[in-house]
């Protein structure tokens, strides 16, 4: 569990976090191995957990109505998240997430863990979803200026 608390410590999502707050957060996450090409989840499902790597790599795919095959967006290793907002909503995925490599390992945790952890614990959850608009406000910005 210590190997996560320094991992969900180096994550933007969880910035600002103490280490006992981490601890919390740590507790409620769940760890699950991947094999290569073992979907993480489908786009399309609802969104209902947040997804940690913490080792080895998962490729996020997105496809557009019609098309066969899927783009992909990017490429996730160690410290880095998918499907935060599920956190927030409960819409369906936009892209889907697979393994890229045998033994790839997820922390993984559900809206509904979370969301208890927040009522115990506000300041875990005002922090996290402050971190969370930051980055949608980031990402709107960019998008936005990329436009221009």
């Amino acid at each position: 569990m210590d190997d996560l608390i320094k991992l969900l410590g180096s994550v933007e999502l969880f910035a600002g976090l103490s280490e006992e707050q981490l601890r919390k957060v740590a507790a409620i996450f769940e760890e699950r191995h991947y094999k290569q090409g073992e979907i993480v989840f489908s786009q399309g499902e609802p969104g209902d957990r947040l997804y940690l790597v913490q080792a080895g790599f998962v490729e996020v795919v997105a496809k557009e109505e019609g098309q066969a095959t899927g783009r992909t967006l990017v490429s996730l290793g160690p410290g880095q998240s998918v499907g935060e907002m599920a956190l927030v909503d409960q819409g369906p995925r936009s892209a889907t997430v697979h393994a890229i490599n045998d033994e790839t390992v997820i922390a993984s945790v559900s809206r509904a863990a979370f969301e208890q952890l927040c009522e115990n614990d506000t300041a875990i959850g005002y922090r996290v979803m402050r971190n969370i608009a930051i980055d949608i406000s980031f990402k709107l910005r960019h998008q936005t200026l990329s436009r221009s």
